[in-house]
C-alpha cells in the first residue's frame, strides 16, 4: 500500500512540474484564494504547474523584462510578444534569473495563480488553430501575408486593425497574435 501511494505522489509531482500552454487569454491571481485579477497571461505561452488546490493552479511563469516595463513578462528577450501582462496596480513579485546584456532584456520568474482549466501540452495544436483561423479569415480580403512579412512587434496593430472583417471570434484573436508574433521574421520559433 506505501508503495502505491508513493507511486502515486511521484506521478502527481512529476505531473505538477510539466510545462504546460494557455489556449486562451487566462486572468491570473496574487494567490489560491483572491477573487481579484492582477494581471492576465496570453495562449501558446508556457507555464511549469507547481501545485492544484482546488479549482486553481499555481504556475510559474519564465520569460524576460524590459527594465523600462516592470508590469510586462515577455515571450522573448527583445521583442514586445506578451507572455503575462499586470495590471498597473499590481504588485507580482518577479525574480530575475539572470540580467540582459548587450540590450537584451533580463530572463525573470513570477507565481501566479489561475483557474485550472484551459491548459493543454499541445502546443502546435494551438498553433495549429492560430494558423487555421489566420489563414481561412484573413486570405479572404486580400492576399495572404506570410508570418515572417512582418516582425513581432508589427502583428498586433496589423491583426487587430483588421479582425473586426473576419470570422474570428474575440476569444481567439490572441491565439492568432501570438501565432503570427511567435512565426514572424524576428522571432520565429520555427527556426529556433
Amino acid at each position: 500500500m506505501k508503495k502505491l501511494v508513493l507511486s502515486a505522489l511521484l506521478a502527481c509531482s512529476l505531473f505538477g512540474a510539466d510545462m504546460m500552454y494557455s489556449e486562451g487569454v487566462k486572468d491570473v491571481y496574487a494567490d489560491a484564494t483572491s477573487t481579484k485579477s492582477i494581471g492576465r497571461l496570453l495562449p501558446t505561452n508556457a507555464v511549469k504547474i507547481l501545485q492544484t488546490s482546488g479549482d486553481r493552479v499555481k504556475l510559474a511563469v519564465q520569460g524576460y523584462q524590459n527594465p523600462a516595463v516592470p508590469n510586462v513578462v515577455y515571450f522573448s528577450d527583445f521583442a514586445r510578444v506578451i507572455a503575462v501582462a499586470f495590471s498597473k496596480t499590481a504588485n507580482p513579485e518577479i525574480k530575475v534569473l539572470q540580467k540582459g546584456k548587450d540590450g537584451k532584456w533580463d530572463k525573470v520568474e513570477t507565481i501566479v495563480y489561475a483557474s485550472k482549466d484551459g491548459f493543454t501540452s499541445d502546443l502546435k495544436g494551438l498553433f495549429n488553430k492560430g494558423e487555421t483561423l489566420y489563414k481561412e479569415s484573413c486570405g479572404v480580403c486580400h492576399g495572404l501575408h506570410a508570418t515572417t512579412h512582418y516582425n513581432a512587434n508589427q502583428w498586433p496593430s496589423l491583426l487587430k486593425s483588421m479582425v473586426n472583417r473576419t470570422a474570428i471570434q474575440k476569444e481567439d484573436q490572441w491565439v492568432v497574435i501570438e501565432y503570427l508574433q511567435k512565426h514572424s521574421s524576428d522571432v520565429n520559433v520555427d527556426k529556433k
